[in-house]
């Protein structure tokens, strides 16, 4: 019975022996050590450097790994190293004398025939490592050229688009793809992580079985040689490829979320590019701890329920006293068992396959096994099945609506996942139109290996492979390294297999030692041209040792950072972004640092996460004086453990009303306070108080000298209706450091900024206005915020738009406004806007809506600034929304009497401008129009019929703010109210009404004049001149002009005069102080630094012994408005200066003025 069992089973393996073919993906040169890189992924807390060979961490290298990525972070692990092993079956032809080459890979004649078993493990790694007879070439994986910019020095990661090639990515064959964006796992320049980095290696540069000495011999691509491809390859050139003929495609993410940020992901696509089936192939990893780089202390957990390991420092200290927290590894996605006819992951699906074509729409249930099994594992209920495509054995796959039919799905129009395979769909920023191969609404799931794939469908779904699991966990102390073949260690190839390739789950190592943990799945066949993953993540938290070294080794965050990676994960690696990240700029003043940032993230921000909207809510800007930005990480978590940091300054979004209601209890989640969803150890995120959005900082509370590290990020709004509730996510801050702690690269959102004095005799660019005459009565005034970003010598005018509330009926220049847009133009050489602010789009508070009348304004609640454009600031005060009588600019101009002037307060804001009342001697100087009409006092009632029309006047009213086709003032009407109803005009009874007539028709009454509390001696005399006039909003025909002059040239005068204010700080110089960053690798020194302040731009600065021994000579070289320098405190012979007093003299390069000084060094 056993024995037709064991046929069965090799019958039905050789029945899908055909599942082979040509890999179709890209043809890549052979590995080569020339195009090894080495990086560091800083996306996130978790710091770890990396090579593009496969090998994570190193050691010793103390900043090869590090957790959390700040002042208190330390080394978690020593080395992580990819494996992949495999036998494979050589025919034995029972000669002796002749060499075996010829493989077997049917499994009847794996199983019948007379065979040789080679062994291969393929890795990467420090040590231990299969080498070649005479020792110098490393038997295993080497990065392929082609997928980074090989000028650079980096691999290729998401964040640095200098690091990726320049003329594309590899792509079918020897194409290539996508030049300048980024090649995502989910298509052209799609990114969904903080930081992802990617890369390909191979194995063709192992010979271990071809060398001469050896009859047994393993050809993976006959005919292939190492060279071929790329002759410049710098190992091995003209071998045959050797190896397994295997392709491995890195992938590296991290998110910045807060539920998220401790979390490292690596997925590995493995693919056979070889000639020939693999019928027995294991993948898995090795796993160096290094918990707190602090000796053997460490003991570590393995939870079979979850696949996930977990290692703690026995006392929970590591080097340097540092706490160590927690440091666990996910088993996430294991290779496609797709031929046994079993259910391997227990989904309901029997060998469901990534990589089969789409053939047929098939029924709801088709294809389903087990339909309870289906319905728990995906978490859907019966009502969710519906017709799908035969591959798509998940459902998951979404059709899009071509609404109109036209094969072009519209922005209005739910395109699905059917937007082509190079993933991008309409409403992307980079969306170039429909896929040209006709892929995009075509309603069916696509993918052409090597080019891309739509979303949930083959490469860019998780769960389309029936995972064979974990197969084999273990966790041993470091082996021997003494010369054996015995040990297990990566040169031992048989000895690595039977580590990988068996059948073993070890929960505990109660040793307390330095733990390597293997993690593996397998055996099972890689069929040539199939490709087959696995993925892990590293995962950190702070947890009690009390719970870690009881019997149930509790570790509640860490348990909940695995709830969120497994969302992660199954959400298929596309989690929540952050929005778009803003590009800071700086400025150093004396005393100050003004920030600023450019709009991206409030205006390009889409997260597909969320139903790719706009989400964007809100920037914070965080300041540190460490270059790990840790200063402002103060804010725990529930369990008092620093997870947030706290801004120096945050602005948000005013949200007029709630948004992402929650279905369960019908309530919208709120847009500004602390989140209740997506809690981080029970804290909340803080969304702010509704402040308005700005883009500019000012922080006048630095010290000059000081070296100052600022990050501004933007965050968006949370998803509070997925998953568990997805806390808002914001940029990650990334300060790239080398070995020594140098700085090494910077996110574009991150600035250094000392500021600092200006430089003695300098003159600095300033603000020249021009005359202007203008109808409103605030002001706009521009000030220089960033000296490095004027336009000097260049003409600019604000100009202003407004909104009318109501009218003067047919009257030209009545009516009722507000100013609710700024302009300014650059007119230099010809016009054109370099910044507005309009109800579409401004910052913070500035404009307001009032809703009882549906307009918008200016805000006019005090002092308001515009954003940073040119390096300039528009500062608007005493701005006016509604019209007000103007007590101080109303009176005499000339002449005087006694006049009362009653402004309309009802009628008066429709014609609130500046009038001048000219008195003649001609006793008709004026003679009134209107004859109809309804004219209404100050209080806005109307006098009825007691008025006089037509009456003569001895003076006349000029409305000075306009001027008629002819250049004239236009004059206003007047109506006498006959106070007395008397119908006579009594001069000193009566009230004029001054105002707008139409034709003949009253129409508004601006003013009133009376003349009830003078005498004939105190009237106004001929030539006397009164003004009227009110303070107004910006007007449109307003335009404030002015000129950024010139920084020209140096005050000899002033620096003479200021070399007295050159000073030493600090002085005495006692063991360090402020201005000296501290280095966390117990191995670098102090740097440290003198500040010479109030010096001239371009000077030589020499420094003494009291004994006049030369110890140093520096020329500085400043920008024109810096004026000091720090110096290292080293001799020309670049040694450390010993204590003592020192004399300093200061020489200006410009006229030779001096001053010397003296300044002590204590140790």
């Amino acid at each position: 019975m056993k024995k037709l069992f064991i046929i069965y089973v090799l019958l039905s393996s050789s029945f899908v022996i055909s599942q082979g073919k040509q890999y179709a993906g890209p043809e890549d040169p052979a590995g080569d050590p020339a195009a090894e890189r080495e990086g560091y992924m800083t996306g996130n807390r978790v710091l770890i450097y990396f090579k593009n060979t496969t090998e994570l961490s190193d050691w010793p290298a103390t900043n090869a790994s590090r957790w959390p990525n700040n002042n208190d972070g330390v080394k978690m692990v020593d080395g992580i190293g990819l494996l992949v092993g495999a036998k494979v079956y050589i025919q034995d032809d029972s000669n002796a004398s002749t060499v075996d080459t010829i493989p077997l890979t049917d499994p009847i004649d794996i199983y019948t025939q007379n065979k040789h078993t080679l062994y291969y493990l393929q890795t990467s790694y420090r040590e231990e490592m299969d080498r070649d007879p005479t020792g110098t070439t490393e038997w295993g994986f080497y990065p392929a050229f082609g997928y980074f910019n090989e000028s650079g020095e980096y691999p290729a990661v998401s964040n640095i688009s200098s690091s990726w090639p320049i003329n594309g990515w590899p792509s079918t064959g020897l194409e290539k793809k996508w030049p300048g964006e980024w090649n995502g796992r989910f298509g052209r320049g799609v990114k969904y992580a903080d930081q992802e980095c990617y890369y390909v290696v191979n194995d063709a540069q192992d010979l271990e079985y071809l060398g001469p000495e050896d009859f047994v011999k393993y050809y993976p691509r006959p005919g292939k040689n190492i060279g071929d491809i790329k002759p410049d390859v710098t190992k091995q050139v003209g071998e045959p490829w050797g190896g397994l003929g295997v392709r491995v495609g890195v992938r590296g993410f991290q998110w910045n979320n807060p539920q998220a940020r401790d979390a490292i992901f690596w997925e590995y696509s493995i693919a056979n590019i070889s000639d020939y089936d693999l019928r027995d192939v294991a993948f898995g990893y090795w796993v160096d701890n290094g918990i707190g780089n602090d000796a053997s202390d460490d003991i570590g957990f393995f939870d079979i329920n979850i696949d996930m390991s977990y290692s703690w420092d026995i006392n929970g200290i590591g080097s340097g006293g540092l706490p160590t927290g927690v440091m666990g590894f996910a088993y996430l996605e294991s290779p496609g068992l797709a031929y046994d006819f079993i259910d391997n992951d227990g989904d309901g699906l029997i060998d469901e396959k990534r990589d089969n074509e789409p053939t047929a729409i098939v029924g709801a249930t088709d294809g389903i096994t087990d339909l309870n099994a289906f319905l728990n594992y995906y978490k859907l209920t019966a009502d969710d099945l519906s017709p799908h495509w035969d591959a798509d054995e998940d459902q998951d796959w979404e059709d899009g609506e071509d609404l109109n039919s036209d094969g072009v799905y519209q922005l209005s129009e739910y395109y699905g996942d059917d937007i082509g395979i190079d993933g991008v769909g309409p409403g992307e920023l980079n969306y170039n139109g429909p896929d040209l191969d006709g892929s995009e609404c075509n309603h069916r799931p696509d993918f052409v290996e090597g080019v891309g794939c739509e979303p949930n469908f083959n490469t860019t779904d998780v769960s389309e492979s029936d995972m064979v699991g974990l197969t084999s966990f273990r966790m041993f102390p470091i082996p021997s390294h003494s010369a054996s073949n015995e040990t297990e260690w990566f040169k031992n190839d048989q000895v690595m297999w039977d580590l990988i390739g068996g059948d073993t789950l070890e929960e505990f190592e109660g040793n307390i030692s330095n733990l390597v943990e293997v993690f593996a799945s397998g055996p099972f066949p890689l069929y040539q041209g199939r490709v087959e993953r696995i993925s892990m993540a590293e995962l950190h938290s702070y947890d009690p040792l009390a719970g870690l070294n009881s019997d149930n080794h509790d570790s509640p965050a860490l348990y909940e950072l695995k709830r969120i990676v497994q969302v992660i994960y199954e959400k298929d690696y596309r989690f929540a972004q952050p929005p778009k990240m803003p590009t800071l700029s700086a400025t150093a003043g004396d005393g100050e640092v003004i920030l600023t940032w450019d709009d991206v993230a409030d205006t390009k921000t889409r997260d597909p996460f969320v139903g790719n909207i706009n989400d964007f809510e809100g920037y914070k800007v965080y300041r540190s004086t460490d270059k790990y930005m840790a200063d402002p990480e103060i804010i725990t978590d529930g369990y008092g453990t620093p997870m947030f940091k706290k801004p120096i300054y945050q602005c948000d979004m005013i949200d007029d009303s709630p948004h992402n209601p929650n279905p369960t209890n019908n309530m919208a989640h709120q847009c500004s306070g602390f989140t209740d969803f997506g809690l981080v150890n029970g804290a909340g995120y803080n969304l702010g108080n509704n402040s308005g959005i700005n883009h500019v900082f000012v922080d006048n509370t630095v010290q000059n000298g000081r070296t100052y590290y600022y990050a501004v990020v933007a965050y968006d709004f949370g998803a509070p209706d997925i998953g568990p509730g997805i806390s808002p996510s914001e940029n990650n801050t990334v300060v790239e450091l080398d070995e020594y702690e140098n700085i090494r690269s910077i996110g574009k959102n991150i600035a250094i900024v000392i500021p600092h004095q200006a430089a003695a005799g300098y003159i600095p660019p300033n603000v020249e206005m021009a005359e202007s005459s203008l109808l409103g009565s605030g002001s706009a005034i521009p000030i220089i915020r960033a000296q490095g970003s004027l336009n000097q010598g260049h003409n600019y005018a604000i100009t202003f738009g407004i909104d009318t509330i109501s009218t003067v009926s047919g009257y030209d220049n009545g009516l009722q406004y507000v100013t609710n847009e700024i302009s300014v133009y650059d007119v230099t050489d010809s016009s054109y806007m370099v910044y507005q602010e309009s109800p579409g789009k401004y910052i913070g508070n500035n404009l307001i809506y009032r809703d009882t009348l549906d307009y918008w304004t200016i805000n006019p609640g005090g002092t308001i600034s515009s954003d940073i454009f040119d390096g300039l600031q528009i500062k608007i005060e005493d701005y006016v929304e509604t019209p007000e009588y103007s007590f101080e600019n109303s009176g005499w101009i000339s002449g005087n009497g006694i006049m009362r002037v009653t402004p309309s307060a009802a009628e008066g804001v429709k014609l609130p401008w500046k009038y001048k009342i000219v008195f003649t001697n001609n006793d008709s100087a004026y003679v009134g129009i209107a004859s109809s009409g309804t004219v209404r006092d100050e209080n806005g009632s109307s006098i009825g019929s007691a008025k006089i029309t037509k009456q003569a006047v001895n003076f006349y009213v000029q409305n000075t703010s306009f001027v008629d086709t002819l250049g004239n003032f236009k004059l206003m009407d007047i109506v006498v109210h006959d106070v007395n109803d008397n119908d006579i005009f009594d001069l000193f009874e009566d009230r004029i009404f001054i105002g707008a007539t139409v034709g003949s028709r009253w129409r508004s009454t601006a003013f009133i004049l009376d003349f009830q509390l003078a005498t004939e001696s105190t009237l106004p005399q001929a030539e006397d001149v009164y003004q009227v006039d009110w303070k107004r909003p910006f007007f449109k025909t307003d335009t404030i002009r002015f000129t950024i002059n010139k920084n020209e040239g140096l005050d000899s005068q002033a620096l003479t005069s200021t070399m007295d204010n050159i000073k030493v700080v600090p002085n005495p110089y006692v063991m360090t102080n402020m201005m000296e960053e501290a280095v966390t690798n117990p191995y670098l020194n102090q740097r440290r630094r003198l500040l010479f302040t109030n010096i001239p731009a371009e000077c030589t600065i020499r420094i003494f012994t009291v004994s006049g021994v030369l110890v140093d000579e520096v020329h500085v070289e400043n920008e024109p408005q810096q004026g000091i320098f720090h110096w290292d405190m080293l001799t020309r012979e670049s040694l450390e200066i010993a204590a003592g007093m020192y004399i300093y003299h200061v020489e200006s390069r410009h006229t030779g003025d001096t001053k010397m000084g003296k300044f002590a060094v204590i140790k």
